[in-house]
């Protein structure tokens, strides 16, 4: 290191010129100026090389924080929608008990029995303390209500608490029947202001509603938990229920649930979340304040949220009635952000070393300066793939519960989740690499090409839709996608990110919904509603094409008696064999509607004469003359049938209708196994109007 050289005034000699080849006294001035510079360059490479070490270190800490911030709202989150979904489970089970009730329309006490144990509740549902029906009962009908029970066996049943009031509830069914439920039984729960309010509000709303906290019944002295309830209405079978006024008169009472709110969330943890409690608080808050008093479950009792710790407070509204959630960060969570992590210390010795060896290099790496330069360049935008590679894998791995992926500009798929390979059943290596629209429906994936467009020419910002997708081992499955561009800093388009939640199971509900609207539960025919609309299709097109339609009008003779004397059940099987029956000896196109009770309809489109008609139905007469084999015993029925054949009897669906079934009514006065046709119009009297086909002979109907 030299010394620098002082400044002087210039001589004349110092301005004449200098021999070739030696420097001048400007040139060594100007170089002897730069040894300073020089001599510091090391140090502050190193004293820079250390800051920049350290700045990163602290931007990882933060970073780190950061990271332990969203996980902590993604753990919130999962809490919150599993949860939801829990609690949604339970309602379910009401809805199913309030099917029974609308499918059988009396439910006895062992098939409320059958149905709860078939839950497998302590399986399925750990935390519910049972499934029960609270029956409506008027003042003028308790003592009699109290009797019937009575006469089951249960002679100390009593409705509780005792005195007069408008309306009287009693639960009359609780299972699992045990003896902590056995204290509730027979307690009328609209007496209580807290239970009344939620009965009331699913009575006149037609739909699930939780309570606000009540002490359960079934509590005793020891362990006394926080609890509340979940109705659902039942109405009586059969009733409309679209309005309140018809809501308030045909209720029979709630199907409902008493949840004890510790052993619901202890088992919720504990099944979905074991390992959660250790690192986070969890509270549950009847309302919307938080406050001791309204406090119903805390994971962690005797905490408290410190000034380092996360927390997050949310709603939840369930069945109509809002609890308040708060979660906060535990000390073992905390320590996460404190913790020196692997990379923090390969971080640190990694900066210093590279500062040391800046340092001590410098003189060598000074004319390689703009290598430097490039590689910092080169660093940044390694940084920023890597902070673009980090939304990437946020946005893939936010939500495990349904199937996210990400697609480049050409529709290949670039990144997916394990629930996405699950739910198509094809591996995850296979998965990637793969084109998009391939895993689509073949009947939509044209469809899905096009909003793939759509998308990435900014057509539309997003895609919300339901469709089919096709499986690795091809089945099919529907979906509700959400898709979205993708876009840099600049706005230009990256790719595609989707998500996808398997919505296969409500389709077949909704199919199943669909099915039973419109069809006999016992026999499997199309109802009258289906058969009034098939009627009024077939119509259109004899009217279009002026053609003939028939209808046949059936009603049962001598089934009664084996109602009476064998009973429902094989009421139940004969009805349903008559039914096999007709559907055998009809064409494709013909419609056999069960009309209610012992009665039967068929539609037959494209008449080609009333000869087929009549042909038909002593076809008809013939096979349901049969005997039944039914329980080990012999049956025999007739059958009267009326017929109408448009437009001769009629114009409109309730004309032939009305005028197959006078017709029937005639049949049936002429004799066991008769068949007739209605009269040409309403002015002309039924009788001794319509020809007259005699079925089998007395001797052989003598059962009917």
């Amino acid at each position: 290191m030299h010394a620098p050289v002082p400044n002087q005034a210039m001589t004349n000699s110092d301005q004449t010129a200098s021999p070739p080849g030696r420097p001048t006294a400007a040139s060594r001035s100007r170089r002897g100026s730069l040894t300073p510079w020089f001599s510091r360059l090391p140090w502050i490479i190193l004293g820079f090389g250390l800051a920049i070490t350290a700045l990163l270190w602290v931007n990882g800490r933060h970073q780190q924080r950061e990271m332990l911030r969203a996980d902590f709202r993604m753990q919130v989150a999962k809490v919150h929608a599993g949860l939801e979904t829990r609690l949604q489970a339970n309602e379910q089970i009401l809805r199913g008990v309030a099917g029974l009730f609308a499918a059988n329309g009396q439910v006895t006490r062992d098939q409320f029995r059958a149905y709860v144990t078939s839950l497998r509740l302590a399986e399925h549902y750990p935390g519910i303390r049972g499934v029960g029906f609270a029956r409506r009962i008027d003042p003028a009908d308790l003592a009699a209500q109290v009797a019937a029970i009575q006469a089951e066996g249960f002679s100390d049943f009593a409705v509780s608490p005792a005195g007069e009031r408008a309306i009287y509830t009693a639960i009359v069914y609780l299972e699992p029947f045990d003896w902590r439920n056995r204290r509730a039984f027979g307690y009328d729960m609209f007496s209580e202001p807290v239970r009344r309010e939620a009965m009331t509000r699913a009575w006149e709303e037609d739909r699930a509603a939780l309570s606000g906290r009540v002490q359960l019944r079934q509590e005793t002295a020891r362990d006394v938990q926080a609890g509340f309830l979940i109705y659902s209405p039942v109405y009586r079978a059969g009733q409309p229920n679209e309005t309140l006024a018809q809501r308030r008169a045909n209720l029979l009472g709630w199907a409902y649930s008493p949840l004890r709110m510790t052993d619901l969330m202890q088992s919720f943890l504990q099944r979905n979340f074991p390992e959660l409690t250790e690192r986070l608080a969890i509270e549950i808050h009847d309302g919307r304040l938080v406050t001791p008093a309204t406090r119903m479950f805390t994971s962690a009792p005797g905490t408290e949220p410190r000034a380092q710790s996360f927390q997050q407070t949310g709603l939840l509204t369930q069945g109509g009635h809002p609890w308040t959630l708060r979660l906060y960060s535990l000390p073992a969570f905390d320590r996460q952000a404190q913790r020196l992590t692997d990379a923090d210390w390969i971080l640190l010795g990694a900066g210093g070393g590279l500062s040391v060896s800046l340092a001590l290099l410098a003189w060598i790496l000074i004319r390689t300066h703009r290598r430097v330069t490039e590689a910092l360049h080169e660093q940044a935008r390694t940084h920023r793939a890597l902070l673009e590679a980090q939304q990437r894998l946020q946005l893939i791995f936010d939500t495990s519960d349904v199937a996210i992926f990400l697609t480049d500009l050409e529709g290949r798929i670039l990144q997916a989740n394990a629930r996405m390979a699950e739910m198509f059943r094809c591996p995850l290596g296979t998965l990637i690499g793969s084109d998009y629209v391939d895993h689509i429906h073949p009947a939509e994936r044209e469809i899905g090409r096009q909003r793939m467009r759509e998308l990435l020419a900014r057509q539309t910002t997003e895609v919300k839709l339901e469709r089919r997708y096709w499986r690795a081992d091809e089945s099919e499955f529907w979906g509700q996608l959400g898709g979205r561009l993708i876009q840099d800093a600049d706005g230009h388009p990256l790719g595609l990110v989707g998500v996808i939640a398997d919505t296969t199971q409500r389709k077949k509900a909704e199919a199943k919904i669909q099915y039973l609207a419109h069809h006999d539960y016992l026999t499997g025919l199309p109802n009258r509603a289906l058969f009034v609309e098939r009627v009024g299709q077939a119509l259109v097109l004899a009217q279009r094409n002026q053609r003939q339609l028939g209808i046949l009008f059936l009603d049962l003779n001598g089934f009664k008696p084996i109602n009476d004397r064998h009973g429902h059940q094989a009421g139940d099987k004969v009805l349903r064999e008559v039914a096999k029956r007709l559907r055998g000896h009809i064409r494709a196109s013909d419609t056999v509607c069960r009309q209610g009770g012992d009665e039967f309809v068929i539609l037959v489109p494209e008449l080609p004469s009333p000869d087929h008609l009549e042909h038909l139905a002593r076809t008809l007469a013939t096979v349901i003359d049969r005997p039944y084999e039914i329980m080990g015993v012999s049956l025999s029925l007739t059958v009267s049938i009326g017929l109408a054949v448009y437009p001769d009897h009629g114009l409109t669906v309730d004309e032939l209708l009305h005028s197959a079934d006078a017709a029937m009514y005639q049949a049936k006065r002429d004799g066991p196994s008769r068949v007739r046709f209605a009269a040409p119009n309403a002015a002309v009297s039924d009788q001794d109007q319509a020809p007259v086909f005699g079925g089998p002979s007395p001797e052989a109907s003598a059962t009917g």
